[in-house]
């Protein structure tokens, strides 16, 4: 838990929570270092390979935590792959609605998402309207990230076609609330048999040896302070450059452009039905 740590606070007992912008003593283990660069964000194996070689600190709290830190200043670069129900769009639309100002949006790359289950898929998964079944237990992601998102626009569908509401479908999937910090997480508990399935991307099932049933391909961008642009700029090539990729990686036509700048009006980029990217420009992810 502390691996990443430069230090840590004391909470008094009985002390229930803690305002936001409170002043509190920080015990460091070190002396500190400022980095180069401070990222804020959602987790990514590939991204992570290519932070290692740069002076960076990274912490890692999921997308909308990264996209929160940039719009307060509190990081430079945010990784994001948050899917905007109203649009089906990744990333620009959530940054605009929250009125993140001062950002570029970096287009980033492409990662597939898709059911994961045990080898030989025993239970039969083939897609989300199995998860509604009484023998199939889900294992879930956070509320705020992209593959929670991504979820819930595909049972908001499900339950407008039924005529009823996310709730209601919700509550009928064995292991909604049962959640996962990470796509390996995920694939872990699946792999332990702690779930039947869940959703994550392809990388993940790969690494444990378990089944993929292929969604659709998300969208993972860098969100970046425009005065930090130019110090992120060795980061933004090494992704661009980049030649091995994990599985179920692609790189995209945009990859290392600004796809939406200033108060991130506008996105590029075709979307798949399912809220994934199309990333072979055929219509389909």
């Amino acid at each position: 838990v502390l691996e990443r740590a430069d230090g840590y606070i004391v909470i008094p007992e009985n002390y229930e929570y803690m305002a936001e912008g409170e002043e509190v003593d920080v015990y460091l283990f070190e002396r500190y270092r400022p980095a180069e660069l401070y990222f804020v964000g959602s987790h990514d194996i590939f991204l992570d390979r290519i932070l290692a070689n740069f002076d960076v600190k990274a912490v890692y709290v999921g997308p909308m935590g990264g996209i929160l830190a940039v719009k307060r200043g509190e990081a430079d670069m945010a990784g994001a792959h948050v899917l905007d129900p109203e649009t089906g769009e990744y990333n620009a639309p959530v940054a605009a609605r929250l009125g993140v100002k001062g950002a570029v949006l970096v287009r980033g790359f492409a990662r597939e998402q898709g059911l994961i289950m045990r080898r030989g898929n025993p239970k039969g998964i083939r897609d989300f309207r199995d998860l509604l079944r009484s023998d199939v237990v889900y294992v879930n992601r956070p509320k705020g990230t992209g593959t929670r998102a991504l979820l819930d626009l595909n049972l908001k569908k499900m339950a407008e076609a039924e005529g009823l509401g996310l709730d209601d479908l919700a509550r009928r999937i064995r292991g909604y609330s049962y959640e996962a910090r990470t796509h390996t997480a995920v694939a872990a508990a699946v792999a332990q048999g702690r779930a039947d399935v869940g959703l994550g991307i392809r990388y993940a099932a790969e690494l444990y040896g378990l089944d993929f049933v292929p969604v659709g391909w998300e969208i993972y961008d860098l969100l970046i302070r425009r005065e930090a642009l130019a110090r992120a700029e060795p980061i933004i090539r090494a992704v661009e450059a980049a030649e091995e990729l994990p599985p179920g990686y692609r790189k995209l036509p945009e990859t290392g452009r600004v796809v939406a700048e200033g108060y991130i009006e506008a996105v590029l980029g075709r979307l798949a039905p399912v809220g994934g990217v199309d990333v072979d420009g055929d219509g389909y992810g």
